[in-house]
């Protein structure tokens, strides 16, 4: 029989790192796992054997991971890497978690759960999105971390801060940047005005940001306002065409990286039938959290990017507090320091979210980029098209979950990570409803792909 897990932590970036440490020293039982190599998530991917090479090229903020890293793996929790979640369900003790190791299933008990398995990049589907040699921004920034692998030459397209420090990045280790076509919206730049005083109660951040976009404006060909992208090609990639204030304009090249902000992952939360929550100004589904990440399901927490998006130091931070406050629940009378902490991180992660109302206002997705039209693929497991999303929605179906029965989009190998929220601002479009109105696409397991042979052989942690 399993043995049964205080507290088990999914995903071992900043959140899950924090919360095991806490959580492990506090005396609970811990298990985290998590589905890369080595712990650090996606901010801080292969801190550890880095290259002094790489670690300059990708600048002083990835190495602030390190202490945190180390104090993880000192940590005495256990730690599974390499280890794909694919279902999650209640049970009497708590709930069971099956993951995919080493090429079979092992399911782990847990009382308690802390979901904290990150972001995801917001789907960006433009005309040509599909083809040969284009990728997302965070692949390439994936490539430059875990292999300090880089294209010669690449055009950067769309809007935030990870498109920037990446072409910053870029420059540092001699790539042509031949363009990057920036699709932020003027006007999200006087939307963002009365924000302005929550940046500079950041004022590190602030003056990083504001640098690193005044240097990509004048170190590479930058183009600004950017609307209708479209990537042409036949076998490949050939080249870029866009518009720039009703002018056409074409860039030649054969590498296109994507990127237009981040979006919370919720699909874990979502099979646990956590409420979740349409978020204008983030513009994404939310999972619904109270405070230190509690869901509207008992014993289940979310902490970090995978509850709303605030980066790596808000993330850990959330991630401490969680783990803080399921310690309490065995704690019959907290001391006054361990109170005191308590109260500091909450009013430091409030803080911290008010700061980054600036961020999310200024890089608010453009709305043509929500809005794709025509013969543009919008899901790409089943080559389902724009055009064919909106006739059935004027058609009158009743959501995105009705949609996907009617047309297969969403039923893909990427279960609809790729494709749902543009399924679901389609609806809203062709139906005129907001998108609070219109049901995130379900979530079911299993959540990664597994074959029946692995099914039929599930094994105990």
């Amino acid at each position: 029989m399993a043995q049964i897990y205080d507290y088990l932590v999914v995903g071992a970036g900043p959140a899950g790192m924090a919360a095991a440490i806490e959580a492990s020293h506090a005396g609970l039982k811990v298990l985290v796992l998590d589905q890369a190599a080595a712990a650090g998530g996606q901010i801080y991917r292969n801190v550890s054997h880095a290259s002094a090479t790489q670690r300059q090229v990708l600048g002083p903020d990835y190495g602030l991971g390190k202490p945190l890293l180390k104090a993880f793996m000192a940590a005495p929790c256990d730690y599974q890497p390499l280890a794909q979640v694919w279902n999650i369900e209640p049970n009497a003790q708590g709930f069971t978690v099956a993951a995919l190791i080493d090429g079979r299933s092992v399911s782990f008990v847990a009382s308690d759960l802390l979901i904290a398995n990150g972001a995801m990049e917001r789907p960006m589907a433009v005309a040509g999105w599909e083809k040969p040699g284009v990728m997302t921004a965070g692949a390439g920034q994936i490539l430059l971390k875990a292999s300090a692998l880089l294209p010669k030459q690449v055009v950067l397209a769309g809007s935030g801060p990870l498109l920037l420090l990446l072409a910053h990045q870029y420059r540092a280790a001699g790539v042509t940047i031949t363009a990057l076509l920036d699709t932020t919206p003027r006007s999200n730049y006087w939307r963002a005005m009365p924000w302005l005083i929550a940046g500079l109660s950041m004022p590190k951040q602030l003056v990083k940001g504001v640098w690193l976009s005044l240097v990509q404006r004048i170190r590479v060909p930058y183009f600004s306002n950017v609307t209708g992208i479209n990537i042409v090609g036949d076998a490949q990639v050939e080249a870029v065409r866009f518009m720039v204030a009703g002018k056409e304009y074409e860039v030649s090249t054969q590498l296109v990286l994507l990127h237009q902000g981040i979006i919370a992952q919720t699909q874990m939360a979502q099979t646990l039938a956590c409420k979740q929550e349409w978020s204008d100004t983030k513009q994404c589904w939310q999972t619904q959290v109270a405070e230190a990440g509690q869901t509207s399901v008992p014993g289940v927490q979310v902490a970090g990017d995978a509850g709303a998006i605030g980066g790596a130091q808000l993330a850990q931070l959330e991630g401490r507090l969680a783990a803080m406050a399921r310690v309490k629940q065995g704690a019959i009378h907290p001391s006054w320091a361990q109170k005191w902490v308590y109260r500091a991180l909450s009013w430091r992660i409030r803080q911290l979210h008010w700061a980054r109302g600036l961020v999310d206002r200024l890089y608010q997705p453009a709305p043509w980029v929500s809005s794709p039209t025509g013969a543009t693929l919008v899901c790409r497991c089943e080559q389902i098209s724009a055009a064919e999303i909106s006739d059935i929605a004027k058609a009158g179906c009743a959501g995105v979950n009705q949609l996907k029965a009617f047309s297969r989009a969403g039923m893909g190998p990427c279960q609809g990570r790729q494709c749902g929220l543009n399924l679901g601002y389609l609806v809203a479009q062709a139906q005129a409803r907001p998108m609070a109105q219109v049901e995130p696409l379900s979530a079911r397991p299993p959540l990664s792909p597994i074959n029946l042979g692995q099914l039929a052989q599930v094994t105990d942690g």
